[in-house]
């Protein structure tokens, strides 16, 4: 080695060493030389966002000189305030790319401050970045959780909601939120009651109040008292089906249950959810209580509860146990079918199934086999 070159090595050595590249510069690296500036590289190698998505983007990034801002924001995301992941920035970065140009500290990281203050922790954070991505960066934190976490009471409350229902983010607090509030209230709907009927629900606050008012008729005209469950079952119901298909329900339930219009109307009074179950499921049941539990279509329609169960899960394992009972001479041959049916697991194995355990030691097997769909010869 030349004395110029050992010098010059010997200078070099005595440097701190740069800093080790992140995992996002070396991808960086691989597409990036000097003179060349490729963005749309970047959110596809860097981001992984696919090429069209890439191309839709580029309007919101022409401006960019350097990846420094995108890589700060991508730092920020991934590290202890959030700890996104590399599917959580492409879902992010694909539904909002303008998330690359904000400021950590005067934008990101005040937002996330802000949730904070509303009793949000990191995770939960996280989660709402994932289930709205396009409102991360742009909702009014202190407008939409300033009336949100009163009214809901959780964090996890709301992330619930907005899960099923990305508008409550969007929706207008005033003209559409609020006025909905009011609507369900003039029928009797307490805002502690109208809060959890809407964690199911959510389009009850957040749709147009006209479309609101028009289902809360509806309900009303099904004849249930205001101020009931049963009237809250029923706004629930009608919230789910258009005019028709409710009136196409109503004929499918007559026609298998062999009854009058005016006999399934009783019958939706007295619980209006059995509304919302599909044709198949209905005819399942009614099937199976017909024929194999021997009752008739009177019996369903004085308790139409019962076609709420589950098929699988809950009626055809007790009506098991109910015939061996019965085969043993352990409870009545009249035994009401609906009273086993509707207790609790752990109220009717208490009542049916453990105190026969001498004489049939094995039923508590047989009947938990049966739950998971396997009936014993």
């Amino acid at each position: 080695m030349s004395g110029r070159a050992g010098e010059g090595f010997d200078k070099l050595r005595g440097r701190a060493l740069p800093p080790a590249r992140s995992p996002l510069h070396r991808r960086r690296a691989t597409y990036s030389s000097p003179g060349h500036f490729a963005a749309d590289d970047y959110l596809v190698s860097t981001c992984g966002i696919t090429r069209e998505q890439a191309a839709k983007a580029a309007k919101c990034i022409s401006h960019w000189k350097s990846f420094s801002n995108a890589d700060a924001v991508l730092s920020f995301l991934t590290g202890p305030a959030l700890g996104l992941s590399k599917a959580d920035i492409t879902l992010l970065v694909a539904k909002d790319p303008r998330i690359l140009n904000c400021s950590v500290d005067n934008t990101l990281r005040v937002r996330v401050d802000r949730f904070r203050s509303y009793g949000f922790s990191g995770a939960q954070i996280s989660s709402f970045v994932r289930v709205a991505p396009y409102s991360f960066r742009t909702f009014n934190i202190d407008e939409k959780l300033g009336f949100w976490m009163p009214f809901l009471g959780s964090p996890d409350k709301f992330l619930r909601i907005v899960r099923r229902n990305s508008y409550l983010v969007t929706s207008d607090l005033h003209k559409v939120v609020r006025t909905n509030i009011r609507l369900l209230q003039e029928y009797g709907l307490s805002v502690q009651e109208i809060g959890k009927m809407c964690v199911s629900n959510p389009r009850l606050l957040t749709s147009n109040p006209d479309s609101t008012r028009a289902i809360l008729v509806r309900a009303d005209e099904m004849g249930v008292p205001r101020n009931t469950l049963l009237f809250r079952q029923a706004v629930t119901a009608v919230a789910g089906l258009r005019p028709e298909t409710m009136a196409s329900k109503l004929k499918m339930m007559a026609k298998i249950l062999g009854c009058s219009d005016a006999e399934v109307a009783r019958m939706v009074q007295r619980n209006p959810l059995v509304l919302v179950r599909s044709r198949e499921r209905i005819q399942r049941i009614c099937e199976f209580l017909t024929k194999v539990v021997g009752v008739d279509t009177k019996y369903i329609q004085g308790l139409p509860t019962i076609l709420m169960y589950s098929l699988e899960r809950r009626l055809v394992p007790r009506h098991y146990v109910m015939k061996v009972l019965q085969e043993k001479a352990l409870i009545r041959k009249d035994q009401s079918f609906y009273t086993m049916v509707s207790l609790s697991d752990s109220v009717f194995c208490s009542r049916y199934v453990h105190p026969h355990k001498d004489v049939l030691p094995s039923l508590a097997d047989a009947y938990a086999s049966a739950c998971n769909g396997k009936i014993a010869n």
